[in-house]
């Protein structure tokens, strides 16, 4: 293997730690990446283009079907997009020369983004918990696991709903875990008690069964951030992981993010139906989805969702939504034939893909692998369109959430011809999903949760003036 080339997954956060001339990555879509490192003598030299073929034959590809990333200073990256796109790259804004910029270069599209690399801020701020809970046993068990981070404090614990407000205004924690069955009232009652008086991030424990779907749905609606499976020992390594991401994230929430949608005028705004509506949401999604489709018209295009949910509670969130929307929503099922004035939720702990038989699409609903760690996800169903989207009309949508499920997905679905759109980051619980989605180029549009359901009916028209044209 050559000096300076290497091959594997390369993570975001090195691009941030070079201090060299210019790092240059070669990614395609499985994750294999290519990546070197070229100083100013080594460009002059031609070895960037040697390392484009050598790129091409490691990665079995060509240079087209690859994403180029770059870390440099201003002046070398000048000289790498003028060498890649064949034009010279002026640089006004890039004032000092010993800045660092970053590069993603984007083959299918002919575009080069710029942005100013900043150096990653060390969070070092300590997150202070109160948790709520009957069980002794899980209090200390949540005490346990959330104690294993650095970054997490558990700061007091509480038995009884009734000693709940003192501790917060003697302890100020930053978020307070609820159990959702407890004596004197349940999680849900004291949620909506404390929530607007104090603004703390608060996560729901639950045992995630049938009886309690409805009540975390409830709660997520009345200002929760999230839930999370009561924990059992033999799950620690596991679920603990997860508690402290949910966590972490927890404390940066802003209550502020939430507020319902705007209900669009439903005599004017109608859907043009010759399309497929498909979206996917995780973390503040529930609400977010609710907020979202109580904003639509009656005449929706058929519309297919994943939702990060478990298997549950998803048959709840289906029949909660089917009350409050003015058009059938039901969770899938295998074999469902997809029809107009109809929302299919993606049924928890499954798969759900799409499948064209003939002149109809058809829901295949599978015991597949997590991807992304999530099941059902959202770059499953995504991916699944992708044999389809070359003759049908497709608004892809991606909403709040963490991580980065559907960010491929959605990609590839704008490069099939997809209109697509991402939730902004002010209206976002958490800016995970949109904001990969938005760095990969897989949005169309950029829009505040509000405007969202307008902006699917504009989507859809505009389907039906191309065709008129």
């Amino acid at each position: 293997m050559e000096k300076n080339f290497f091959t594997g997954s390369i993570q975001s956060e090195f691009y941030f730690k070079v201090n060299f001339e210019c790092f240059i990555c070669l990614e395609v879509e499985s994750g294999k990446s290519c990546a070197t490192l070229l100083s100013n003598l080594d460009f002059k030299k031609g070895l960037f283009e040697e390392f484009l073929k050598k790129a091409e034959k490691e990665l079995n590809t060509i240079k087209s079907m690859m994403t180029i990333k770059s870390v440099g200073s201003a002046s070398f990256l000048r000289e790498v997009k003028s060498r890649i796109e064949g034009i010279k790259f002026k640089d006004e804004k890039l004032v000092q020369r010993d800045e660092k910029f970053e590069v993603v270069y984007y083959p299918n599209e002919g575009k080069l983004r710029v942005s100013k690399e900043e150096e990653k801020k060390v969070d070092n701020k300590i997150v202070n918990v109160l948790i709520v809970d009957d069980s002794k046993t899980i209090r200390n068990l949540l005490t346990k696991v959330l104690s294993k981070s650095e970054k997490i404090n558990v700061v007091a614990t509480a038995e009884k709903p009734s000693d709940v407000e003192e501790l917060i205004r003697k302890h100020k924690p930053d978020v307070i875990t609820l159990d959702i069955h407890m004596p004197e009232m349940n999680g849900v009652e004291l949620l909506k008690i404390i929530q607007p008086k104090y603004k703390i991030p608060a996560i729901m424990i639950t045992s995630v069964s049938i009886e309690e779907g409805p009540l975390v749905l409830d709660a997520l609606e009345s200002g929760a951030f999230d839930y999370i499976q009561k924990p059992k020992i033999e799950e620690l390594s596991i679920v603990g992981p997860l508690m402290v991401e949910k966590v972490l994230e927890a404390s940066k929430f802003k209550s502020n993010r939430r507020s319902s949608s705007s209900i669009i005028n439903r005599s004017k705004n109608i859907f043009n139906q010759d399309c497929t509506i498909v979206i996917g949401s995780s973390t503040g999604g529930t609400t977010a989805l609710k907020d979202i489709l109580c904003g639509l018209p009656s005449n929706i295009p058929p519309t297919l969702i994943v939702q990060h949910i478990p298997a549950v509670f998803s048959k709840a969130f289906a029949d909660r939504l089917n009350s409050l929307c003015p058009f059938t929503v039901t969770e899938a099922c295998d074999g469902d034939v997809v029809k107009n004035n109809h929302v299919y939720i993606a049924p928890g702990g499954q798969q759900m893909k799409i499948k064209g038989r003939g002149d109809k699409k058809v829901i295949q609903i599978t015991d597949d692998a997590p991807v992304n760690r999530f099941k059902p996800s959202v770059d499953y169903m995504f991916q699944s369109f992708e044999s389809v989207t070359a003759k049908e009309n497709i608004i892809a949508v991606i909403l709040t959430g963490m991580g980065k499920d559907g960010a491929a997905g959605i990609k590839k679905l704008k490069d099939l011809g997809a209109l697509t759109i991402a939730q902004s980051e002010e209206s976002c619980v958490v800016f995970g999903m949109p904001k990969e989605a938005i760095a990969l180029g897989g949005a169309s549009e950029v829009v505040h949760k509000e405007n969202i359901a307008e902006k699917m009916v504009e989507f859809s028209q505009s389907f039906k003036r191309e065709q008129a044209s």
